[in-house]
């Protein structure tokens, strides 16, 4: 349970220094998370790229102080943003590749 992992954190030797993050959590869930946390967990991965960007949670867990990591930034296998004209026009506008864009995303 929780309240155990954050007992690890509190041992004379710690083996845990904290608690690293969740995923796949929505701000509703986050929300629930931390009613019940004495220790904020650092990330929150998501799916996050151009097409789902999730920004409710995205702008929750900055408020927090949450990192939030994307998994699947580059969408699905043979995602269509790689041909996307919006992605590839930011893309030229900074010269740099397509790839970069989704990762800074």
């Amino acid at each position: 349970t929780l309240k155990n992992l954050e007992k690890l954190t509190q041992s004379p030797s710690p083996k845990v220094k904290t608690i690293g993050g969740v995923a796949n959590y929505s701000v509703k869930y986050r929300e629930k998370l931390l009613a019940q946390a004495t220790i904020v967990s650092a990330v929150n991965q998501i799916e996050n790229h151009p097409y789902l960007p999730q920004q409710e949670v995205v702008d929750f867990c900055k408020e927090k102080g949450i990192h939030v990591t994307a998994y699947s930034p580059f969408g699905s296998t043979g995602s269509p943003m790689f041909n996307d004209e919006a992605v590839n026009e930011v893309a030229k506008k900074h010269g740099v590749k397509v790839g970069i864009v989704l990762l800074s995303y």
